[in-house]
């Protein structure tokens, strides 16, 4: 049924959850796959043991998602997944949805053993990033520029 599957699906608290290997990475994964984004929820809490609020989650269109995570979520016929990668001793979540034939994302890195969605962690940066370029170019900014 599926290429790159590694194991028989299994149905764990309303999720499907099956390995999958990413054809472009070649890396072995385990998705979680719902159409209830509360399932999610419940499959990142069972996997991390924190509570992410998808309900209010920042997704970005996802033009690069792997063919491989779309044939899963297809063959399934589900429109939310999961999954979890450590890198370089870090750890991150990606959450992935579907939505007619658009594919969105939201993800998390694990910083100090809490997760904060990428969006805000950018967000963050570029304030950080503003405040030491106004602090070491005080002549550059009067008080009409914030």
């Amino acid at each position: 049924m599926f290429d790159y599957s590694l194991t028989v699906p299994e149905w764990h608290k309303g999720c499907i959850e099956e390995m999958a290997i990413l054809e472009e990475t070649k890396e072995a994964l385990k998705y979680s796959c719902s159409n209830s984004l509360d399932n999610i929820k419940t499959a990142i809490y069972d996997r991390t043991g924190h509570n992410i609020d998808l309900e209010n989650a920042l997704w970005k269109l996802n033009t690069e998602l792997s063919i491989t995570v779309k044939n899963l979520m297809n063959s399934h016929n589900v429109n939310f997944s999961m999954t979890i990668c450590i890198r370089e001793k870090s750890k991150f979540m990606v959450v992935n949805m579907r939505v007619g034939d658009n594919w969105f994302i939201t993800g998390y890195d694990e910083i100090n053993g809490s997760f904060y969605n990428w969006e805000v962690i950018h967000t963050y940066k570029l304030a950080a990033d503003m405040a030491i370029d106004m602090l070491n170019n005080p002549s550059s900014y009067n008080d009409t520029d914030y």
